[in-house]
């Protein structure tokens, strides 16, 4: 075990994409992620067999409330050198590295063997989030004139505020979407190096002042992999119930489609009904479970 440095971005994303096949991570996302490990008080590590980099850990403090500590932990090991005791190796650098923990977090792919190594190592179920994939080059062409607004691709809209004021209003009436600022929607979605607003739809409609963003689609693309993420779905609310949803996603996955990705992802919770119904038009269909995890710590 050691840690991570700069020159380990390649192999890290390697590692991360081989061992959760719906993960888009570039390595130039996992550079800039690695480049704001000090600021967020982040540790990185790699396990090595043979000198190459087979696994790697992440841990930052996510939390902390009444006493209480909670350490996000991500453990990744390349298949092929499962079983090994790489995984076990990293989780313990990991834990021991925050001492003041109280409480590991961590998310699993639901997998037999990701959820056994999570058993083993004391870490109980506490949620799933299933997760679908499509190939885009399966799904029909959208019809152009369909919707009857104005499409763009989010790279097009001319004032990122249309993009901040639709996901505010689309997800208000939902506690579990963060409610995000100007500077967080630059830092933590805009600014990320997958993040594809050439790929990523949206319809515009006449407004009183500046045009409204009826709909829009945002993903993630891993061109190295040919992977696609679906970041965000969302009708702006003066405009839902006319299929505009199911629109700028055929309008997005198309495009992805031309961009050489045969892997579209998405993860959407259980109980929002109206985008599983979008998704199974589509031609999605379930491949994975996204299994968040929790293990009390001892001291």
């Amino acid at each position: 075990m050691r840690d991570a440095d700069h020159g380990d971005a390649f192999a890290i994303g390697e590692v991360s994409t081989a061992a959760v096949a719906h993960l888009v991570r570039s390595s130039a996302s996992v550079e800039a992620e690695m480049r704001d490990d000090g600021r967020l008080g982040r540790r990185r590590w790699v396990g090595l067999i043979d000198r190459e980099v087979a696994g790697t850990a992440t841990a930052h403090q996510v939390a902390e409330h009444r006493g209480e500590r909670h350490l996000q932990v991500d453990v990744h090991v390349r298949p092929r050198h499962g079983s090994q005791g790489v995984g076990t190796q990293l989780l313990l650098t990991a834990a021991g590295a925050f001492p003041e923990a109280t409480r590991l977090q961590a998310v699993a792919d639901g997998g037999p063997i990701s959820l056994a190594f999570a058993l083993r190592n004391g870490f109980l179920p506490e949620s799933e989030q299933p997760v679908a994939l499509v190939d885009p080059r399966t799904v029909p062409l959208a019809d152009p004139g369909a919707c009857g607004l104005r499409a763009v691709t989010l790279e097009a809209l001319p004032d990122l505020r249309m993009l901040l004021e639709t996901h505010s209003l689309a997800t208000a009436d939902d506690r579990r979407q963060p409610r995000l600022t100007m500077y967080q929607l630059r830092a933590e979605w805009w600014g990320r190096p997958d993040n594809a607003p050439d790929l990523s739809w949206g319809l515009l409609a006449a407004g009183p002042g500046r045009p409204v963003l009826a709909a829009f689609t945002s993903v993630r693309v891993d061109h190295e992999r040919g992977r696609a993420w679906s970041r965000m779905t969302a009708t702006h609310p003066s405009f839902r119930g006319q299929g505009l949803a199911q629109w700028v996603k055929r309008r997005t996955l198309e495009s992805l489609a031309g961009a050489g990705v045969t892997e579209a992802w998405a993860g959407v919770p259980t109980h929002n009904a109206p985008m599983l119904a979008v998704n199974e038009a589509l031609g999605y269909r379930p491949a994975a479970t996204a299994v968040s995890l929790g293990r009390r710590l001892r001291h």
